[in-house]
């Protein structure tokens, strides 16, 4: 499909001599990348207001540090420097471009002293992350991740999560897709042991979706994490003075991945025909006046 949509001029690959850094969507396509993200910010408003905020391409190294990112993960970020200026060397390890999305969130509301039932926040930007695996056209060093973030009491945090999860999911069923869902675990709540990863699985702290890769087999294009007080203790959002503290979750969508995974199941890999499936479903549950 990737070389069909490059030889009619709707794509374009970038991509170093052995790695795939990401891809640049041209007219229709792009168009359909557009829809897709919009309508996505549509449907999970509905039942609860977000409010959206903008991320930059880099972030500090502190913020990843204060959730013990490194340890768990060193592989994977991108450092910045400025070129050929040896004196300024140590910035490489203050910048970073952005692995995730829902960081820019809990980091512009990092020190804030206040309880709240329930906010809902919602931003999209260029994530960056090493992927030693070669070949796969869903491994993007750089890619879009549309993110919901959720913080407030636990009840309300892990209920309206996973309402706009599965709300995002009826909207793509009813355009048409094969969507399934699968608990799966994250090695930031916990150690990385097969036990942990079990527990996890149980308790639904982690749930994705797949669809059909156009590389063949299933990938996942969309998650929901409990993040439980991590996030919100590591940054100090709430009340010091409430002996409960604050919960947070995210529903999380890599759009590109989305997108091609989508267009894959239209006949003739159609951007057109993705955008009316994509529009006919959102129509439905809005004349149903239901959230999705």
């Amino acid at each position: 499909m990737i070389d069909i949509l490059c030889e009619r001029g709707e794509l374009a690959v970038v991509a170093s001599s052995n790695n795939l850094i990401g891809y640049c969507f041209i007219g229709k396509l792009h168009e359909a990348f557009a829809l897709l993200d919009d309508l996505l910010v549509k449907v999970l408003s509905r039942s609860n207001p977000m409010l959206p905020h903008s991320c930059t391409p880099l972030t500090q190294r502190s913020v990843l540090e204060r959730i013990g990112f490194f340890e768990k993960l060193p592989s994977i970020p991108f450092h910045v420097a400025p070129h050929q200026l040896p004196e300024q060397e140590h910035v490489c390890d203050q910048w970073l471009l952005s692995p995730s999305t829902c960081y820019h969130t809990f980091a512009l509301l990092s020190g804030r002293k206040e309880q709240w039932p329930l906010q809902c926040f919602t931003a999209i930007s260029t994530c960056h992350r090493f992927e030693p695996e070669s070949g796969n056209p869903m491994r993007m060093a750089s890619f879009s991740m549309r993110e919901f973030i959720y913080i407030g009491n636990r009840e309300s945090v892990e209920r309206e999560s996973e309402a706009a999860f599965q709300y995002a999911v009826k909207f793509l069923r009813h355009a048409g897709f094969d969507i399934d869902l699968e608990a799966a675990s994250d090695i930031f709540y916990g150690e990385d042991s097969a036990a942990t990863r079990k527990v996890q699985k149980a308790r639904g702290i982690k749930i994705e979706a797949l669809t059909k890769s156009p590389a063949g087999g299933r990938v996942s294009v969309a998650s929901r994490n409990f993040h439980r007080d991590l996030f919100t203790s590591a940054f100090e959002i709430g009340d010091p003075a409430q002996q409960v503290k604050m919960h947070s979750a995210c529903v999380a969508f890599g759009v590109e991945r989305l997108l091609l995974s989508l267009l894959a199941a239209t006949e003739g890999y159609d951007p057109l025909r993705l955008m009316e499936m994509l529009r006919s479903s959102a129509k439905h549950f809005e004349s149903a006046g239901e959230p999705a």
